[in-house]
């Protein structure tokens, strides 16, 4: 890589003397180097005759040079000249120490340069702008970034919401569980029967679960609730009988 590169662009130019004035209008373009063997060129502006706007930007390499010795050149051609035409418009050139003098590394210089035939007379105006870069001081790409493997959470993303268990339809609450919004349901009150009487069903409600694959739930859970309720009864009756006795 060339430690430093040359950034022009060529603008505009005018008061261009029309070399082609025998065949018609003047079709100019640009040619830029500063090695010769490695010469850009601008496109050609076939429109505006002697007052030409081309605002085209070139990148030139500085290879095995430094600034403090190479010159930029500049020419000004007409395009497709016959044979008894003569092709350069002008010609101008720039010296890049100057330019570093001016304006330092990695800034435009912006200016008009006098165009010149050979013997030296003056052939019109180009606009320009040149900047020298030093390639050193370039920042260094951005680090690449990897995307996190397939299922794994990136880093500071936030947490979902873990879906609810499968079977049970999209906005139905599962079995045992009130839906939103619904009201709550009272807890039922205590009847004639005592805590004995709950914790007996209870238990007896327990083994439901068993009983179930058979197909009897609803028979065998009011047989044993009424089993249960007698049995109470009956001990509360004998209970009376213990303190009901004769009196003294």
């Amino acid at each position: 890589m060339a430690p430093f590169e040359v950034e022009i662009t060529i603008s505009s130019a005018k008061d261009l003397k029309n070399v082609n004035w025998r065949h018609g209008d003047l079709k100019p373009y640009a040619v830029v180097w500063v090695d010769p063997i490695a010469k850009c060129t601008t496109r050609v502006d076939d429109r505006n005759d002697t007052s030409p706007s081309w605002d085209e930007k070139l990148i030139i390499p500085l290879h095995d040079r430094t600034f403090h010795e190479s010159t930029l050149f500049i020419d000004v051609v007409h395009a497709d000249a016959r044979d008894d035409t003569k092709p350069l418009v002008g010609s101008t050139r720039v010296s890049l120490r100057d330019v570093v003098e001016e304006v330092g590394l990695g800034r435009k210089w912006s200016t008009w340069l006098n165009l010149k035939r050979p013997s030296g007379r003056p052939h019109g105006k180009l606009e320009a702008k040149v900047e020298l870069r030093d390639l050193s001081y370039y920042a260094p790409p951005p680090p690449v970034t990897y995307a996190p493997p397939y299922g794994q959470q990136a880093y500071g993303q936030p947490y979902a919401t873990p879906a609810p268990p499968s079977g049970y339809p999209y906005g139905q609450a599962a079995y045992g569980q009130a839906a939103y919004g619904a009201p709550a349901q009272d807890k039922k009150k205590g009847g004639k029967f005592g805590v004995g009487t709950g914790l007996a069903v209870g238990a007896a409600a327990g083994l439901l679960g068993g009983l179930a694959i058979a197909g009897g739930v609803d028979y065998v859970e009011n047989k044993i609730a009424g089993d249960v309720a007698e049995r109470v009864e009956n001990e509360h009756d004998y209970d009376d009988d213990d303190f009901g006795g004769e009196d003294f």
